[in-house]
């Protein structure tokens, strides 16, 4: 602690638990806990020019038009945090919370107001991006070290197992590339510190892509599909596929063809091999994760983002190349075309050069699987109808 005192001068502050239906006191812990002892370090820093809280641009996803300011709360952020054991303030607390879609925006967004309130101390700014995916150029381009969020389901989708989804496909979904997130964190850093003067207010930066570079989900899928038909991976379980629906029964009719039974038929083969099966459970996991991304993937959100805008003139050529953060800069068909390529060498560790392979060994697997299907539902037809006549 007396080294950071002596010799920190900028604190970005991302760690948090972005576990969406995480329990609530746990939740509060992590992520305003933990954002009040960043604060503290910076609060006893000696040099101290800029505090940088990377939010989400969910934080306040009670509104479908989101600003670009620090929203109010009922709870003081100190007092939630002098009245843990509390259990009538827990009580309160949780009812308050249900405004939001989970407790991760209903803390990330009470740690937006406590980091509003050290603004006395020393420069800070809050920064907000939406769902971070792969990397479009640093380190390599389709860089992931998570699956966490939107990261999941896209690999999921590629590597054939979730094949539907519960989404409105004319939705706009807001993603933004983790080095785009990473310069603007660096980015606001700087300007932080460079406008300290003239920037009286806490600065909040919605880092999204939707207002300048919008995408729907049927976009992407279109999209996604052209780029994963030249480069299949061979060992995933099925060729991608995406049925997407809003409806929640025919997404459970969809699931139940497309996901359970094919994974039944794969556990069973599985315990018929001595290994334990596994895919029926991870669709119960998959399954859970649906409902409690099902807001944001049925609502089209709508951001301000001029801070941002602001930012992307200040910046000189030079730090445009070297930290390039505008999502206007490139088309989402360049970016799946580098990324699916990049996630299918460096995630699922495959050769680009195995396309026939790949391509023969998914062809082998959906027919065993369809076969086996077949199979079953001439089985059922055939009780049904020994049954009636």
């Amino acid at each position: 602690m007396e080294y950071l005192r002596e010799n920190v001068n900028i604190i970005l502050h991302i760690a948090a638990t972005v576990k969406f239906d995480e329990e609530i006191i746990k939740a509060i812990r992590i992520n305003l806990l933990g954002t009040r002892e960043a604060l503290e370090i910076g609060k006893h820093a000696k040099n101290m020019e800029s505090f940088i809280y990377v939010s989400t641009a969910y934080s306040n996803s009670y509104t479908d038009h989101i600003e670009e300011r620090v929203y109010p709360v009922d709870f003081n952020p100190e007092k939630v945090l002098a009245n843990l054991q509390d259990e009538k303030m827990k009580e309160e607390l949780f009812k308050y919370s249900l405004k939001w879609p989970n407790t991760y925006t209903f803390t990330k967004s009470l740690a937006e107001v406590l980091t509003q309130n050290y603004r006395q101390y020393f420069p800070v700014a809050v920064l907000r991006p939406s769902c971070v995916m792969p990397a479009i150029d640093e380190p390599i381009p389709g860089w992931c070290d998570s699956i966490y969020g939107p990261n999941g389901t896209f690999i999921g989708w590629y590597y054939g197992l979730i094949r539907t989804t519960q989404i409105d496909p004319h939705v706009q979904i807001d993603t933004v590339p983790v080095d785009y997130v990473s310069n603007a964190i660096i980015a606001v850093g700087w300007k932080t510190y460079a406008t300290r003067e003239q920037e009286k207010e806490v600065l909040v930066y919605n880092c999204i892509s939707s207002a300048d570079n919008p995408l729907t989900f049927d976009e992407r899928r279109l999209e996604c599909a052209k780029v994963v038909e030249k480069h299949p991976l061979l060992t995933g379980l099925y060729t991608p596929l995406s049925i997407v629906t809003s409806s929640e029964t025919m997404f459970r009719i969809y699931s139940f063809f497309l996901h359970y039974l094919p994974a039944f038929v794969l556990d069973t083969a599985m315990r018929l091999r001595g290994e334990k099966p596994r895919l029926v459970s991870t669709y119960n996991k998959i399954d859970k994760v649906v409902e409690t991304v099902r807001k944001f993937t049925n609502t089209t959100f709508f951001f301000d983002n001029q801070n941002m805008r602001d930012l992307y003139v200040q910046m000189n050529s030079a730090d445009h190349r070297q930290y390039p953060c505008d999502n206007r800069n490139y088309s989402w068909r360049l970016y799946f075309e580098r990324v699916v390529p990049g996630l299918k060498k460096y995630f699922f560790k495959e050769d680009l050069n195995n396309v026939k392979q790949a391509r023969m060994v998914q062809r082998k697997k959906e027919l065993t699987v369809h076969s086996i299907l077949a199979v079953i539902l001439a089985l059922i037809l055939f009780q049904l109808y020994y049954l009636l006549f």
